[in-house]
């Protein structure tokens, strides 16, 4: 079922249940849609589109979170950290460690890469192979995994 029904399946259910968080966090994704729908965006929000965007909002109540963090405000924190794990649930699968080495070797192979300076070649193809393995993967680990194979 693609993430669009889904997410409107959800939504119907955490009216139901009158379950806020929940609720609010799917209403985030909601709105997201609907302005790749109405924003001119070609095709509509597609799968991709939307998980881009739930990335971006995950970042967002990151930040959220850590600052309350910082001014020691637990009551929001915590909702926040709610709306994290509810966010993450319409993510696709992680890559393990050890497929996620396997793209970057691969890549590396491919674009002929031996040093730091070729990292840019090497994180776009492995970017692109992650991309069409259908799951996800965090750049930051893809990062520091394409350095260290480069150094």
């Amino acid at each position: 079922m693609p993430l669009k029904e889904d997410v409107t399946k959800d939504l119907k259910e955490a009216m139901k249940a009158k379950d806020s968080v929940r609720l609010d966090a799917i209403r985030a994704i909601r709105a997201e849609i609907l302005k790749m729908d109405k924003g001119g965006v070609e095709g509509g929000a597609t799968d991709e589109l939307i998980v881009v965007s739930i990335k971006k909002l995950i970042k967002e109540h990151t930040e959220l979170a850590d600052t309350a963090r910082t001014v020691d405000r637990a009551d929001i924190y915590e909702e926040e950290d709610k709306v994290i794990a509810v966010l993450k649930t319409y993510l696709p699968p992680a890559l393990s460690s050890e497929e996620l080495a396997a793209i970057v070797d691969d890549a590396v192979a491919k674009t002929g890469a031996s040093s730091v300076k070729d990292m840019g070649k090497v994180m776009g193809m492995s970017k692109k192979a992650v991309q069409e393995s259908g799951k996800d993967a965090d750049n930051r680990e893809l990062s520091e995994l394409i350095k260290k194979r480069l150094s």
